[in-house]
């Protein structure tokens, strides 16, 4: 499906789970879109050509001519909306409020430092430096983008900082954990998390679960919930999960798709190139 006779890019990458989320609601809705993979572990999303673009350097970023969104929340919302218009629906046919609850309840959900909190430190800790080397080069190159590059070296201290501090990452867990047993209380009288029906929650939901899975983390976070544990066999056969994570992620392709990433950073960190 084709919006308008313009052909809609997404800048994304497969280990995003924001860019997963944007991704499955492209499939759900049936919409065509151009793909660029962006790697934020090996700083492609601070070359100077994204980085205009975007300056807070995250993904997915979502453009439709000269309309750029970058707020993984209002690209949904516009997908849906995009989707709407094409099928000749009416304004009353866009998701719930209870839907859209959902939405900002899962999104409050930072997963950065719950991921690099289950990462061996040599893993994170050597992407952490290659990746603030990548930005001091491409301050280097861009001083005109200087102030905005030097945030998001900021940022990278200040994440490693958090990462020291239990407090922070005990909050983090907790947080998951509310938002995971309320979904497997929900889940007890329905099929999807707010009903009989598929509905963009339940697209925001999914990564989060398959994140889980990725850290192999099932066992603690899925398994022990048997509401969750049936939803998440339901929801692994749609086609769009297929599509989205199931083919980079699913059996040995989670290898590979980590396995390559690291090698590029290992091999451009010992050559000095950033």
């Amino acid at each position: 499906m084709q919006y308008v006779g313009v052909i809609m890019q997404l800048y994304h990458h497969p280990l995003s789970l924001d860019s997963q989320k944007v991704r499955l609601v492209l499939e759900e809705k049936n919409i065509d879109y151009t793909s660029f993979h962006v790697n934020p572990i090996t700083g492609k999303n601070f070359d100077s050509s994204f980085f205009r673009k975007n300056p807070n350097a995250k993904l997915p970023v979502f453009q439709n001519g000269s309309h750029i969104l970058f707020d993984t929340i209002e690209i949904i919302q516009y997908i849906e909306r995009i989707a709407m218009v094409s099928c000749g629906g009416e304004e009353s046919s866009l998701s719930s409020g209870d839907v859209v609850e959902w939405i900002y309840k899962i999104q409050q959900w930072n997963p950065k430092l719950f991921t690099l909190s289950h990462v061996p430190p040599k893993y994170h800790l050597t992407v952490s430096k290659f990746l603030r080397r990548v930005i001091i080069a491409r301050m280097a190159e861009c001083p005109d983008l200087a102030s905005a590059y030097h945030r998001k070296l900021k940022e990278a201290y200040d994440t490693e900082d958090k990462l020291k501090d239990p407090e922070t990452l005990r909050r983090s867990e907790e947080h998951l954990e509310r938002i995971l047993d309320e979904a497997d209380e929900k889940l007890s009288d329905t099929t999807y998390l707010l009903g009989e029906e598929f509905t963009l929650a339940d697209v925001v939901f999914i990564p989060v679960l398959s994140r889980l899975v990725l850290l192999n983390l099932e066992d603690k976070y899925i398994a022990t919930r048997p509401n969750l544990a049936e939803y998440w066999n339901l929801v692994k056969k749609r086609p769009s999960y297929r599509k989205v994570i199931g083919k980079n992620f699913d059996g040995w392709r989670r290898h590979y798709t980590l396995f390559k990433t690291w090698c590029f950073v290992r091999i451009r960190s010992l050559l000095k190139h950033y």
